[in-house]
């Protein structure tokens, strides 16, 4: 696909992001999208990072199809609360959960203007901000994050790397160095930097760049 059609198909307000991201997961498979991983490795390996408690509150935004919230429940955690623009991901989270997941919040939001209405601990992010091509869309979103991370809560973002694609979704995106990444979140200290070589369902592979962040007191 030609840039200029990238440009045309990208959502740039609300209604169109909903709409996009419902279509993204629509009579799909949850294993034959791109971004689907059965264990979150990297994800949870600076989830351990952080060292929240499991009654802390942790937040998965962007959570998609994403196995993360189920293995926070399966470790213990009692707080956990995952937000996407697609109610039919959420839905499927829902269902995958069961019993387990009865107080696990899941709620149909855009982070570029989201109020949960409290504060987490440790606020989770793969694959969200490398979307956020525009500099008003970064500012929106960082509105986001301080309105529910605290000063000493936790911060783990995950981009495409340096050698990851240009494009997700038939979207253009922006990729990040970890010193890039770190750059964008001043407010926040770098704790740990790490990333991994995801492959597709379909055997393409993706370098990930991911941070683990703390907001400054």
């Amino acid at each position: 696909m030609s840039t200029d059609a990238q440009q045309r198909r990208r959502p740039e307000d609300a209604g169109s992001r909903v709409s996009f991201w419902e279509d993204a997961h629509h009579g799909k498979d949850v294993d034959s999208v791109s971004w689907w991983q059965s264990v979150p490795e990297l994800s949870l390996g600076l989830v351990d990072r952080a060292g929240v408690a499991k009654g802390e509150g942790v937040i998965d935004v962007g959570a998609g199809w994403s196995t993360l919230t189920d293995h926070l429940v399966q470790r213990g955690f009692t707080d956990v609360s995952a937000v996407d623009l697609s109610k039919t991901a959420l839905d499927t989270i829902r269902a995958r959960l069961g019993d387990a997941g009865e107080t696990v919040v899941l709620r149909v939001a855009d982070v570029l203007d989201l109020d949960m209405g409290r504060i987490y601990a440790l606020w989770h992010d793969r694959a969200v901000f490398h979307f956020l091509t525009e500099q008003d869309e970064r500012d929106d979103y960082r509105t986001s994050l301080d309105r529910h991370i605290p000063p000493g809560g936790w911060f783990v973002v995950a981009t495409f790397g340096p050698d990851g694609p240009t494009t997700c979704s038939g979207l253009p995106i922006v990729r990040y160095t970890h010193e890039a990444l770190a750059a964008e979140f001043p407010g926040h200290d770098l704790v740990s930097a790490s990333g991994d070589e995801h492959e597709t369902p379909w055997g393409t592979v993706q370098q990930f760049t991911a941070v683990l962040l703390r907001r400054r007191s």
